[in-house]
């Protein structure tokens, strides 16, 4: 079934035997049983979903970790300084503030900064280091979520006399061992392979844990640690299958435990906290200050004692974050009337003088819309940069470490979900071959094919939403919201919101009605379909999880509507 975004739509089919087989064993529904088969859930994964409480708690700890602890403890028993040097992201700042807490309640003389994206870049770099390291007397520099490639600083760091710890989850580029540094970086254990989408978050957190238990510290604050690593896996937008589920479903626990007053302040934890509201609205919060030049602010709120000033940084925040809005949503609307350029499998955008921190978050937009890789491009002065975004498959940080290696582009790095790089304008050309080379490899013959899990009705999907929705959670990358084909369906209600949203009243065939939203949809292709339809609709909708507790309204979110 074609649809309005050029999606082709299909049943995701499974042998009728396993479907049984899985609701007989578990005696959960015929459609839990689906679902999880459709997500290739293993036996434990469903059982540690059924039984949350039993959970088995996880803890990752390798040679690095020791090394590293030595380090670190040798800093400690010397009362020597360190520097922290973090990255502008969720991520990132969780990562700090857990080590800031951590040396905070240790007395451990420290300082710390984090790169202004737009002044600074991506990551370390020696010109900041040497502005950073002048008239300081540091004994050790800790990097985290970033630092995995960068060389020549720590043989900057090494040549001065530095030790030096990263805690990063990104591509390594290298395999070149140092005398003084320890990286800690999932990626380089090929043994554990289960552990390599740990984020940087999730990996200071096991460090403090292992460093704890070690030395025996007190008075450390591991539950509410293990939420910021949470919070970190789900923005940095790390598969939520595995250990990171259990990793989320940790921190969630702990959620009534947590001290901070800030974080109690963003999530309002009067309402129900889900994964879903953290990736869409905390995230979002969070990050859109870096991306319009005020890198520190998010940390300033975390670590941020005094509720009068909390209130202040939270308000400047929402403020920063509704212009952040604006320019993308006048952005995304220039650039999608040039709808020539979404024929192609993978989309290249490219359109000058945009804030390069908006790049990332529209090229997720597009591949929201029409599952295809997205790679966001504007001009910087002399070169281009570029933030892009990937579908399940198909690896971005290993194409970015590839097309350094075979000079198609300056410098980049990333996960396999996301990436960012730069690029002499005269390689454009290059680039945009060397990727669809490598994209028609993986998905020779892909026909956009996207599957949606059963068609169902109004009243089946309030059954599942109120009895069986919360043992799909936490939903995020990899274990995404379920999709379901609801037919016929007629507007009868609808409204603007916020100048971006769709709140729409629909009623079936069998004349029940279900309020839905479509978020972000004036200004495309499915928000005009709706707001002009004239006849009956086939809709692919998402039970909405941030409505599905006692005394809320059930209602739908629409994701794509069928031509």
């Amino acid at each position: 079934m074609k649809s309005v975004n050029g999606i082709n739509w299909e049943l995701k089919t499974i042998p009728e035997r396993l479907i049984l087989k899985n609701k007989q064993r578990y005696d959960i529904s015929y459609l839990l049983s689906k679902i999880y088969i459709e997500k290739n859930y293993s036996d434990e994964e469903i059982f540690n979903n059924l039984n949350k409480s039993q959970t088995k708690k996880l803890f990752y700890i390798n040679d690095d970790f020791k090394h590293a602890g030595k380090l670190l403890t040798e800093c400690f028993k010397d009362k020597k300084k360190i520097l922290i040097f973090g990255d502008y992201d969720v991520d990132g700042y969780s990562s700090m503030y857990m080590l800031y807490d951590f040396f905070s309640n240790l007395n451990i003389e420290f300082d710390y900064y984090i790169p202004n994206r737009h002044l600074d870049g991506y990551g370390p770099n020696i010109k900041l280091l040497k502005k950073l390291l002048y008239n300081n007397n540091y004994s050790l520099v800790i990097f985290v979520d970033c630092g995995s490639n960068s060389l020549d600083e720590i043989n900057y760091l090494e040549n001065m006399g530095l030790k030096t710890i990263i805690i990063d989850h990104h591509q390594i580029q290298h395999h070149k061992l140092f005398k003084n540094t320890i990286i800690i970086n999932p990626l380089k254990d090929s043994k554990k392979i289960n552990y390599h989408f740990l984020c940087a978050g999730s990996l200071v957190y096991y460090f403090i844990k292992f460093l704890t238990i070690e030395f025996k510290f007190k008075n450390i604050n591991l539950k509410e640690y293990s939420f910021f690593a949470a919070i970190a896996t789900i923005c940095d937008q790390m598969p939520i299958r595995g250990y990171n589920k259990v990793i989320v479903m940790e921190g969630f626990e702990n959620l009534n435990l947590i001290k901070s007053h800030s974080i109690k302040k963003l999530l309002n934890l009067k309402s129900k906290v889900t994964s879903t509201k953290i990736g869409f609205e905390l995230g979002p919060l969070l990050n859109s200050a870096s991306r319009l030049g005020y890198s520190n602010l998010p940390f300033d709120l975390l670590i941020e004692k005094r509720k009068i000033n909390i209130d202040k940084i939270v308000n400047k925040l929402i403020i920063i974050n509704e212009k952040r809005k604006k320019i993308q949503k006048e952005t995304f609307f220039i650039l999608n009337n040039k709808s020539n350029i979404f024929k192609s499998e993978v989309i290249f955008l490219f359109k000058e003088n945009i804030n390069e921190g908006l790049l990332g978050i529209i090229a997720s937009k597009y591949v929201e819309m029409y599952n295809k890789p997205c790679f966001m491009l504007t001009n910087s002065k002399s070169i281009i940069k570029c933030s892009s975004r990937s579908i399940n498959g198909f690896d971005i940080g290993n194409l970015i470490y590839l097309a350094i290696q075979e000079r198609i582009i300056l410098s980049g790095g990333g996960h396999s979900m996301a990436g960012g790089c730069s690029l002499k304008k005269n390689k454009l050309n290059d680039f945009k071959k060397f990727i669809n080379i490598h994209y028609n490899k993986i998905f020779k013959n892909s026909k956009n094919i996207k599957y949606y899990s059963s068609e169902q009705n109004f009243i089946s999907l309030l059954k599942f939403a109120k009895k069986e929705f919360k043992f799909l959670e936490p939903l995020g990358n990899n274990n995404s919201n379920p999709l379901f084909l609801i037919k016929k369906n007629k507007v009868i209600k609808m409204k603007i919101i916020n100048e971006t949203h769709l709140q729409l009243i629909i009623k079936n065939k069998h004349n029940l009605s279900c309020r839905c939203f479509a978020f972000n949809a004036i200004g495309t292709k499915l928000g005009y379909k709706l707001m002009n339809l004239k006849s009956e609709i086939d809709l692919i909708v998402q039970i909405n999880n941030n409505f599905i507790q006692k005394n809320s309204d059930f209602n739908l979110i629409i994701k794509d509507a069928i031509v």
